[in-house]
């Protein structure tokens, strides 16, 4: 379980020189600080009991819309097709290679993306084990940080988990790992290879291709491992203007040229960057040998600037700040918070400053790209959690180390206050019902072998978002629209087309860009082409699918057709409505 004792195939630690007076130093017997730690084994075995529970609880996660789009284009990449010129989102092009990875490797049902998001955030909680056996000298630290990362996560629900964020956290820990060497105890932390900080670049890049500011992360690890080196130079030149030193002092400080900090200040930043640029480079050349180059483009820099325009009006940077922390820090977690408090008060200790701020430095990133985002939907926080989780998990360490030195009854009142704590808040928000009543309904679910669809349905329901409307709709297109026509979604559901196996009869899997004032003319005319190009059999029109936050209006699609006379004018003359099932009219070909 230790990760601080030697490792034959870690780097030799350098010899020392004047920037190796800045490197921390690992605890000088981590072994004797975990034998410290009463109840150190029984806070494990809860953390890991806390993990398997809810990684059982996210594969029993349905779809919401926006893992209907990312399915969708997933099915139209494994197709041969491209994102965004063949099937329509504005979301980095990194979520839809792992979806069509999930479908390749386990089939369309919706199970499969969850089976894919639980093996990665097992091997998130296994990274932040390791992360913390190397940067704090106790894995168990990382264990507890883990359960933390995995309960928010759970907390989440479908909607905003099997997100862009959701991935991009666990690949940022998987970098921060690699960054991080195992070292001796007792020893200066050896430096990471190159070929380590190469890796540790090319894992914050495939992030970036996730969600852009993740890559952030790469230029907070590069600032810290540089920074020793900046100091020491800083320092020469302050020497320079003061009084000639003593032949003695000069010989000192001749230890490290001056050529060679410089090296030590660059070398990660060149490393990582080198690394960083692989997959973006990789990406564009992929759609560069598909044609579609442009599109992506389009849609990335043209599109996608103007829908985040949508939260900043009216809006001051300050006042956009507060919220974006503010609910980072107090409206997600009970458990978290506490934590966070508690690292405040007790500070860390030398050996884990640097490891604090490097953690500290990628949140701060983090919470500017969200900012910058301005939508502030809860999925935006779920690269930053595991990350705070950690910081949290070192707080709480330290309280549970303070409170049982001080007997039984302080280690009773810390458990007392992190079981309010998480009572007090949870990360689960839009839904009807709280997440212990929704935990319970997933329990019986799986106890009932998940055949249950009318639970599952009311468990991926919310708002107007209605999943058993979905499927009644899908089942009554499949019934009646041959396998080789297309259909057409007017709406915001674009799952209907999978779970009706019909392909669209236009890349634009949902109406927005046909909604948003700045794209509207340009995108319906495209609509137009399309429809013209591959008639669709049925053509299902959506109500009350009203998103103010990403269209710009109040109006739902049924309603846009009112300003919208082509497709209006083409379902009054080619089709005729079939049914109405709840906020779904369905019109089939007179």
């Amino acid at each position: 379980m230790r990760d601080a004792a030697p490792d034959a195939t870690a780097a030799r630690c350098p010899r020392a020189t004047s920037s190796d007076t800045a490197r921390e130093r690992l605890p000088s017997s981590p072994a004797l600080a975990r034998a410290r730690v009463a109840g150190a084994p029984a806070l494990e075995a809860f953390s890991l009991g806390v993990i398997a529970f809810f990684l059982l609880q996210i594969l029993t996660y349905g779809f919401g819309r926006d893992q209907g789009i990312y399915a969708m284009v997933a099915r139209t990449v494994l197709d041969g097709g491209m994102p965004y010129r063949d099937a329509f989102d504005f979301k980095p092009p990194g979520i839809f290679v792992l979806y069509a990875l999930a479908r390749a490797l386990f089939g369309p049902a919706q199970w499969g993306i969850r089976v894919l998001e639980v093996l990665g955030l097992t091997g998130m909680c296994l990274a932040m084990a390791s992360f913390a056996g190397r940067a704090f000298g106790d894995r168990r630290i990382g264990v507890v940080a883990a359960a933390l990362a995995v309960l928010v996560h759970a907390q989440l629900d479908f909607w905003h988990t099997a997100q862009p964020e959701s991935f991009g956290g666990m690949l940022t820990f998987f970098a921060l790992l690699a960054a991080t060497p195992r070292g001796s105890a007792g020893a200066p932390r050896p430096s990471p290879t190159a070929a380590a900080l190469v890796v540790a670049g090319a894992l914050f890049g495939a992030a970036g291709l996730l969600k852009p500011p993740l890559a952030g992360g790469g230029v907070v690890l590069a600032a810290a491992l540089g920074a020793p080196a900046i100091a020491d130079l800083a320092r020469r030149a302050a020497r320079r203007a003061a009084p000639p030193p003593s032949p003695g002092d000069e010989a000192g400080r001749a230890a490290a040229s001056t050529p060679a900090l410089l090296r030590d200040a660059l070398r990660p930043a060149l490393l990582i960057a080198l690394g960083g640029v692989l997959p973006g480079l990789a990406c564009v050349a992929w759609f560069a040998a598909e044609g579609a180059l442009g599109d992506l483009w389009e849609v990335l820099f043209v599109f996608t600037p103007h829908y985040t325009a949508l939260g900043w009006q009216d809006a001051g940077v300050l006042e956009m700040a507060w919220h974006g922390v503010s609910e980072w820090l107090v409206r997600y977690s009970g458990p978290i918070a506490l934590g966070l408090a508690c690292l405040v008060a007790l500070h860390p200790e030398r050996h884990e400053r640097a490891a604090v701020a490097l953690l500290s430095g990628v949140i701060a990133m983090h919470l500017v790209g969200v900012v910058m985002q301005a939508k502030f939907f809860p999925y935006h926080y779920g690269a930053t959690w595991p990350l705070t989780a950690m910081l949290a998990a070192l707080g709480l360490w330290k309280a549970w180390q303070r409170c049982v030195r001080r007997g039984a009854l302080a280690a009773a009142a810390l458990g007392a206050a992190l079981v309010v704590a998480a009572f007090a808040r949870s990360a689960t928000k839009d839904v009807a019902d709280g997440y212990l009543e929704r935990c319970a309904e997933r329990i019986a679910l799986l106890a009932g072998g998940a055949r249950d669809l009318d639970r599952l349905d009311r468990l991926a329901s919310v708002a107007d978002v209605n999943a058993a409307a979905n499927r009644a709709v899908a089942a009554w297109v499949r019934e009646r629209v041959a396998p080789g026509r297309p259909i057409f979604v007017w709406g915001f559901e674009p799952v209907i087309y999978d779970l009706a196996d019909r392909t669209p009869s236009t890349r634009y899997l949902y109406n927005v860009p046909q909604r948003a004032a700045w794209a509207r003319e340009e995108a319906r005319d495209a609509l137009m082409r399309d429809l013209a190009a591959s008639p669709p059999a049925a053509i299902v029109v959506e109500r009350r699918d009203v998103f103010p936050s990403v269209t710009g209006d109040a109006l739902d699609s049924r309603d846009t057709l009112d300003g919208f006379p082509a497709l209006a004018g083409l379902l009054a003359d080619r089709y005729r409505l079939a049914v109405l099932i709840e906020d779904f009219e369905i019109y089939l070909e007179r």
